[in-house]
């Protein structure tokens, strides 16, 4: 296998950290203010699989365009793409898009700073000829006429038969096994190029101006964590409604203004347990709690145990 004869360009010049019996390569992705790890398997002529697996905002680079065919799946986070320059949608969990990279969105980005998914590439002329894919009646060129590829990047949300599809690859992953790896790559294809499933494009694009609005009201709430700041205030201060904001907010994070802030606070709070000797009292303080059990409850209801366990286990490993 060579892996180098075909790849997407924003692999180019990556360092390559491990290689897995020639079937899988392993590349290191730094970039802003974080990194990420991708996972390349070359599983047919002209089709790879990608987990990308990024702990930053962002992994968008410009001048990336070349004739491949990507099919892009969120497993956790979320992925914000950019269209025209004025409008905005959100790939949630489950979710995913295909395009052609020829045609990518104009800017990308990780709302929640991390994001786990796949891609599946599909490079077309070297799929013209491979008697693997025209076995399973695989052609890229039905693709692009079926999506309008040559002019259109689509985004669908979670659909139950490709979900379940998804989730076996996934588990795979664990102790990969490229035959089986394969097959539920064919599967999604075959799913996709198929008319015997409908999937539900998402249509819910947001403006520039709502976007930019909304992230400076994050923005808001982080600022300072004790106290509970209120969201009808910042909604009008930022010329919007407050359904206007929480409709706004869950589009762009995935959950509404304080499920999101109680979701952020732990995890905050779970570096400070992990990182310092303060009191259980005095972490529940610095975000706003005054009552340690009210703390301990939210901290359990968003990491799955109380912060005493939380610190004695990360400080046993």
């Amino acid at each position: 296998m060579n892996m180098k004869a075909e790849q997407l360009k924003f692999l180019d010049g990556k360092e390559i950290i491990h290689v897995q019996d020639k079937a899988c390569i392993q590349a290191k992705y730094p970039i802003g203010n974080g990194d990420g790890i991708v996972q390349i398997y070359d599983l047919f002529p002209g089709i790879q699989l990608m987990i990308n697996d990024f702990q930053t905002d962002s992994c968008f680079q410009s001048g990336m365009e070349q004739n491949a065919i990507t099919i892009d799946h969120c497993r956790k986070g979320r992925f914000e793409c950019v269209f025209d320059r004025q409008h905005y949608l959100y790939l949630g969990e489950g979710d995913f898009s295909i395009h052609n990279v020829l045609r990518s969105p104009v800017r990308s980005s990780f709302p929640l700073h991390y994001f786990y998914g796949s891609t599946i590439i599909l490079f077309p002329e070297s799929c013209e000829n491979a008697p693997e894919l025209q076995l399973f009646g695989i052609d890229t060129e039905r693709l692009t006429e079926k999506y309008q590829l040559d002019t259109q990047c689509h985004v669908f949300r979670r659909n139950e038969d490709i979900d379940h599809v998804y989730s076996e690859l996934y588990e795979n992953l664990k102790q990969p096994d490229l035959p089986f790896l394969r097959l539920k790559v064919l599967e999604i294809i075959y799913h996709l190029q198929s008319s015997q499933i409908v999937l539900e494009e998402k249509q819910d694009y947001l403006s520039v101006e709502t976007t930019e609005r909304v992230k400076h009201i994050r923005d808001h709430l982080v600022q300072d964590m004790e106290q509970r700041i209120s969201l009808k205030d910042l909604a009008e201060e930022h010329g919007l409604s407050l359904t206007q904001l929480k409709i706004s907010f869950k589009q762009i994070y995935g959950q509404t203004p304080y499920a999101w802030l109680k979701s952020y606070k732990m995890h905050e709070a779970s570096k400070m347990l992990a990182e310092s000797d303060l009191k259980i009292s005095e972490v529940a303080s610095a975000f706003g709690y005054q009552n340690p059990s009210k703390f301990s409850e939210a901290f359990c209801a968003v990491m799955g145990k109380p912060p005493v366990q939380y610190r004695k286990e990360y400080r046993s490993e």
